[in-house]
């Protein structure tokens, strides 16, 4: 077989991917195939409306686990409207009668099945129980379903429960959490740093061991050379990727909004408000994590995400409220660091909206209370924003 570059075979499999998003059997099993290779299984596919059947074949039994998990995330990247579940099976080829089956979800949602991208993402389920049969195509025997946990099993709720119980207290004993604080303390300082050095300005983040918290040294003067390393970066992104027309668009628009931002006041509010906004975001990713699983080993990994997750929104919730209804709270907050250094929402409501702090509060306080929303939705929606990444840079997200 002649050499096949890197894009010849990216090219090759995209087209194949297209022929099976239309219903190419054919494009479907070669594209298996291909994946299932390395451990010398064989797939055979076929489809019955709304059902796509898989069933695959070895010298010895395949692996459930991971057979299941390669088929899986090579499906991920096809979209099948017309597809609602899938069934894959296992048999061995001196073995006529089926091993084991599964039966997956699609686009998740069916709330009885476990999803293609928790199977994806290598976590287990509770097994069909039925007798072994031959596989074939339209057998009545495979419209039965699998009893299964719901969308949030009983796993994410142990985690979460875990999570609300030690944070309820971490906030009642804040010697609990004595540990957390400093890492709250560097995630908001990380988010001042990171966001100064994007546009252009050195900074350093560090611990005030005088009056508490924070602080993030930051140079006064822009270094354009900085600014000319990110517009090299989007420079090296539309060359990688000016073949794909949408990815393209999106670089373009990321590019524009981040010039406006740099030449602007923009800039300012972004350094100043960046701080509370990075612990608004990894709370985001730790509840992901802990809702989804993704990467997690161990019950006690995911429950260690829900802490994490639970006690930075439940601080903020708390923080905030306090700065809203809680007035010797907002005065001593007034006051800043020492009375010399003025805090994050105070600045932003001084000096940039010029509005009383209150609105500031209630603005955050908003904030935080869409925080486990959006984390929600990122679980919920998980599959499509797979996809939506892949197709733009060719990044496959899933993993186990």
């Amino acid at each position: 077989m002649p050499f096949e570059s890197n894009f010849e075979s990216t090219l090759r499999i995209s087209q194949l991917r297209s022929q099976a998003e239309q219903g190419s059997v054919q494009a479907m099993g070669q594209l298996l195939n291909q994946a299932l290779a390395h451990k010398q299984i064989q797939a055979s596919v076929w489809v019955n409306l709304p059902e796509l059947h898989i069933c695959l074949q070895a010298p010895d039994l395949p692996s459930e686990k991971t057979a299941v998990m390669i088929c899986c995330r090579e499906i991920l990247h096809w979209s099948m409207p017309r597809v609602t579940a899938l069934w894959i099976s296992g048999q061995s080829l001196n073995d006529s009668a089926i091993s084991w089956r599964w039966k997956l979800g699609l686009r998740g949602t069916d709330y009885h099945l476990p999803t293609v991208q928790q199977a994806a993402l290598g976590q287990l389920w509770k097994r069909l129980d039925c007798t072994p049969a031959d596989l074939l195509p339209g057998d009545i025997s495979l419209q039965r379903t699998i009893p299964t946990g719901h969308a949030i099993d009983q796993e994410v709720w142990a985690a979460l429960i875990a999570g609300i119980a030690l944070t309820g207290l971490g906030l009642v004993f804040p010697l609990i959490f004595l540990l957390l604080s400093p890492l709250l303390i560097l995630i908001h300082e990380l988010g001042h740093t990171l966001t100064s050095w994007i546009f252009g300005y050195p900074a350093i983040p560090a611990l005030d061991f005088i009056h508490g918290g924070g602080i993030t040294f930051r140079a006064s003067q822009r270094f354009m050379l900085l600014l000319g390393l990110v517009y090299a970066g989007f420079g090296y992104l539309f060359y990688r990727y000016w073949h794909n027309y949408l990815t393209a668009r999106l670089l373009l628009m990321t590019a524009i909004i981040y010039s406006l931002c740099a030449f602007s006041a923009l800039k300012d509010v972004l350094m100043l408000a960046m701080g509370h906004g990075f612990e608004l975001i990894f709370a985001i990713i730790f509840l992901s994590k802990a809702l989804s699983g993704a990467g997690c080993r161990s019950v006690m990994e995911r429950s260690a995400y829900a802490v994490l997750g639970v006690y930075i929104t439940g601080y903020n919730l708390r923080f905030s409220w306090q700065l809203l209804f809680d007035q010797p709270y907002r005065a001593l907050y007034e006051q800043g660091k020492g009375g010399l250094l003025d805090h994050d929402l105070v600045r932003l409501a001084r000096d940039v909206f010029e509005v009383d702090l209150s609105i500031m509060a209630a603005m955050m306080l908003l904030l935080v209370i869409f925080t486990p929303l959006v984390a929600w939705m990122i679980h919920r929606h998980w599959l499509g924003l797979m996809r939506a990444v892949h197709r733009l840079f060719g990044i496959r997200l899933a993993r186990s």
